[in-house]
């Protein structure tokens, strides 16, 4: 994980094929949702790969 200067970060994430880095980012997010709702918050989040017109 990297930041950057618009107050977002880049994360690097190896993946075998689509299928891996569709669940890997699904899975991050769920669990990000998740610790945030613990704490009875919630988030905002936006997930993209670069190059590509992918988004989760």
């Amino acid at each position: 994980m990297k930041p950057l200067e618009s107050g977002n970060y880049a994360l690097s994430i190896p993946y075998r094929n689509d299928e891996a880095l569709d669940k890997t980012v699904h899975d991050l997010l769920t669990e990000i949702s998740q610790e945030a709702e613990m704490r009875n918050c919630f988030i905002e989040a936006d997930a993209w790969e670069e190059g590509s017109e992918r988004r989760w």
